[in-house]
């Protein structure tokens, strides 16, 4: 398996302008630590290709927060196999989490929902949590409320497509594509058709379906949309859902009425077909055509469809799922008068002979799904806007729509800055893992070195040196080796506080005497730099804080904090006012921050030593014994 650290997501303003609290990003990791725990499965989760849970690629462990001055990341390892094994590894590794998560997000409404669903509902439904949790079943949703389905009724279409106004008349959207119909008290949803490999492990495309219903709101539009027939969901579960994905669709120049006539095909870069499974965009402009009886018009049909590489898990079997949109353009009024997206599925030797030929020879060889439909007087830039969105991380389309290269944008990695980028003057790190062995029963250094003797490799502790030495000496027990370095700077031992359920006072024990002796070396001159760390255990999750800078920063920041820390609390509800003081203390940053990619390894931060600083060894008796040493 290889392993590649990452910042998972930071407390900081995104793309979205959503701002995530640094309490919030811990207590995600305390949750998902405490799930692993007692669903007895490694920390983490699957890690997948652009936001694609049918597209898993390896597995993510977070490890820990990196804070300071001008943000905290939230930091971890991806770990991705290397052979078919741990690949297979990986796959029922995935299928356990999901499975368990499921069940536990779902199980707390269960028997609301079959109350709601009552002889509409067989024993066949199943339970789902995505947007909300909901019983599934075919053709649950449809059942219910036929007045949405059937077409060909009052208020749908012969595709099936429900009138938009009459939905949410009806129920009221809550979120993109969730509507909360209150007469039953349930949910219904856009069709899944709208999620990504149209599967139901996805969330919905909420890019689309948000302006989608923007631009249904305009004077003069008629829409139509078509829901999911096979759910029914509760409303008291309903929660918007926050991928961290970016999709922003550019600013375009409205003048579509110039474009000629024909087909224009973008072929993916290998770095787009990657992430996008796009192989290629096929457009296709007819000629104008003169319509109308004594009004005559003009008219230009537009057609778009992309063609995948892979099949689509939603469609079950071999089938190739691809997005398509189809509008009429009236070149008098200059408005799109007509606009449907749908997805073409094509079985394999079917999708076979479409990907060889161009989008105006193809014919029709798939099974057709429309999806929604937008009629009346549609601006361009509001078609523009939703046809960028349905096509939600396809780069070619916006492309094609003229887009300036610097307005596509997604949710691929930025572009390393240029500016320099260095560590940060005052910094600590918070890790969060799953307990390893007994905590001691009172507080003690962990050995977590070794260096070279004879031919022996002797565990060591390192104490630092002046009264920071005399502190650590307290926390030795008699079978530890010790350093002491012949330097300003000082890598202490890990203190790990004693006992299960380690209070503030244990902590106060550890930090206000080590605080009085980095002050009293810090005013010798004896100490320049320096990196601890105070860890605990409690409830099976392992917490550690470190703190790495110069000695006074470090001294003032442990006195500051002296009262903030409480290992009997989850260190969600105090990390922010940890952070806080930090930030009060920390100089301002002139360049970007470089965070050490050891603290994931390490569950710690560490200053690192010249391999030529002298150091004093003091081996420890029982180690003179076992190693049958005769040392004065």
């Amino acid at each position: 398996m290889k392993s590649q650290t990452a910042v998972f997501t930071t407390d900081g303003v995104n793309r979205q302008n959503l701002l995530l609290p640094l309490s919030t990003l811990v207590e995600s990791m305390e949750s998902t630590l405490a799930k692993a725990i007692e669903w007895g499965l490694p920390y983490g989760a699957p890690a997948n290709i652009s936001h694609d849970l049918c597209r898993p690629c390896g597995w993510s462990e977070p490890r820990g927060i990196y804070i300071a001055k001008d943000r905290s990341r939230q930091v971890g390892f991806i770990h991705r196999p290397e052979t078919e094994e741990e690949f297979d590894g990986i796959l029922a590794l995935r299928q356990q989490f999901m499975a368990r998560t499921q069940i536990d997000q779902a199980a707390p409404y269960t028997d609301e929902i079959d109350k709601r669903v009552v002889g509409f509902a067989s024993d066949a439904r199943r339970f789902w949590h995505g947007e909300a949790a909901a019983a599934v079943e075919p053709g649950l949703a449809e059942r219910a409320y036929p007045e949405f389905f059937v077409p060909g009724s009052e208020n749908v279409d012969k595709d099936g497509l429900v009138d938009f106004a009459y939905l949410t008349s009806r129920a009221r959207q809550i979120h993109p594509g969730v509507f909360h119909e209150p007469e039953r008290d349930v949910l219904l949803f856009a069709h899944r058709y709208f999620r990504r490999s149209l599967s139901l492990q996805n969330s919905i495309n909420g890019y689309v379906l948000g302006s989608f219903s923007e631009t249904a709101q305009k004077d003069g539009v008629v829409a139509r949309l078509r829901l999911d027939p096979d759910m029914m969901g509760h409303p008291g579960s309903a929660h918007s859902q926050i991928e961290l994905e970016y999709w922003n669709g550019p600013k375009y120049d409205d003048n579509i009425a110039s474009i000629p006539e024909g087909v224009a095909e973008h072929k993916g870069s290998d770095g787009d077909r990657f992430f996008s499974q796009i192989d290629r965009t096929q457009v296709w402009w007819k000629a104008p055509e003169t319509r109308g009886g004594t009004d005559l018009r003009q008219f230009r049909t537009f057609e778009i469809e992309e063609l995948v590489e892979d099949e689509s898990p939603g469609l079950g079997g071999n089938a190739f799922g691809c997005r398509y949109a189809h509008a009429e353009y009236d070149m008098e009024s200059r408005v799109v008068s007509h606009f449907d997206g749908a997805i073409r599925a094509y079985e394999p030797e079917a999708y076979l002979e479409r990907i060889a030929r161009r989008i105006d020879r193809a014919g029709k060889q798939a099974d057709y799904t429309k999806l929604f439909r937008l009629d009346g007087t549609v601006s361009v830039t509001s078609w523009k806007r939703v046809l960028t969105d349905w096509y939600r991380g396809n780069n070619l389309v916006p492309e094609y729509l003229g887009a300036p290269p610097n307005q596509i944008a997604d949710d691929r990695p930025e572009p390393a800055s240029e500016r320099s980028a260095r560590k940060p003057t005052l910094a600590a790190f918070l890790y969060l893992g799953r307990q390893s062995g007994t905590p001691p029963e009172k507080t003690q250094l962990v050995v977590e070195n070794a260096i070279p003797f004879e031919d022996a490799s002797i565990p060591v502790v390192e104490l630092g040196n002046g009264k920071v030495a005399q502190c650590m000496v307290r926390w030795m027990n008699e079978r530890m080796n010790s350093i002491t370095r012949e330097s300003d700077r000082a890598n202490l031992a890990t203190v790990q506080l004693g006992g299960i359920a380690p209070t503030a006072a244990d902590w106060t024990a550890v930090a206000r005497p080590l605080c009085e002796a980095l002050e009293s070396d810090s005013s010798a001159g004896t100490l320049e730099s320096i990196a601890l760390a105070i860890g605990w255990s409690a409830r099976g999750i392992e917490t550690r804080l470190s703190i790495e800078g110069p000695v006074a920063m470090v001294a003032s920041l442990l006195a500051d904090t002296a009262d903030i820390v409480d290992p009997g609390q989850a260190a969600s509800s105090w990390i922010e006012a940890f952070r806080d003081a930090l930030i009060n203390l920390a100089p301002n940053l002139d360049e970007d921050v470089e965070w050490p990619t050891s603290a994931a390894r390490r569950a710690r931060l560490d200053i690192e030593h010249d391999d030529d600083t002298k150091f004093t060894l003091a081996i420890s008796p029982a180690t003179q014994t076992e190693l049958g040493l005769d040392i004065e």
